[in-house]
């Protein structure tokens, strides 16, 4: 079964064994056996550098999880970036918001001051 999963896996990334060995450190005559069904039980190491070669995942190769196709992944992280985004913008906006709120109150505050200022010519900086 491993081995029908990792030939799988190899002929889906189009790869030959000795590509495969390049990229993964594996001697070749290792990859032959496993992928012949000569070895009944590689190490984890090996077999783990083999589907990391393979831009392969441990769990789909045991049927933990299925693959998911490149395009749901690309999707999936283009929701999360885009949810971010939106996330930032209206954590922009409530600063925003408190800001024109001081500003307002800070007016509203300096015109009291003037009015009252200018109301009493006793008192202030406009004195009559």
């Amino acid at each position: 079964m491993l081995s029908t999963q990792l030939k799988l896996l190899k002929e889906k990334r189009k790869l030959t064994n000795q590509q495969l060995s390049d990229l993964s450190g594996v001697p070749v005559g290792t990859i032959n056996r496993i992928l012949s069904g000569q070895t009944d039980n590689p190490s984890f190491q090996t077999v783990c550098d083999m589907v990391m070669a393979m831009d392969g995942s441990l769990d789909e190769l045991v049927g933990i999880q299925q693959e998911i196709p490149q395009a749901e992944k690309k999707a999936r992280a283009s929701q999360e970036i885009l949810s971010l985004y939106e996330a930032m913008i209206e954590s922009k906006n409530k600063w925003l918001h408190r800001l024109f709120v001081c500003c307002c109150v800070l007016t509203l505050v300096l015109i009291f001051l003037v009015i009252f200022d200018l109301m009493n010519p006793s008192v202030g900086f406009f004195r009559g």
